[in-house]
């Protein structure tokens, strides 16, 4: 039994050591991206039809709020964030 204790021993020690070397050099090749998130903007959830103050339900509505998504048509509703997208484009 001692000579499986001794080897069991030895891998132990090597497999840690491995492992930290590994490590070492993944945050090395990587560098800082590893375990932080990168910087995200802030969405600007205003509904995107003119005039309208409310907050829109996010990107999977098409930035469109409640009010305004029952009562303008998908093209009305596409018109009016390319009409957006315009004018966010012209002020840049």
């Amino acid at each position: 039994m001692p000579t499986n204790h001794r080897l069991s021993t030895l891998l132990d020690r090597f497999v840690t050591q491995l492992a930290g070397e590994i490590a070492t050099r993944a945050r090395r090749e990587l560098g800082p991206a590893i375990g932080k998130r990168a910087a995200r903007h802030k969405l600007d959830m205003r509904c995107r039809v003119a005039g309208c103050k409310n907050r829109s339900r996010g990107p999977r509505f098409g930035y469109i709020c409640d009010t305004h998504q029952a009562k303008l048509t998908k093209r009305q509703q596409q018109a009016a964030r390319d009409a957006w997208n315009e004018k966010r484009e012209a002020g840049r």
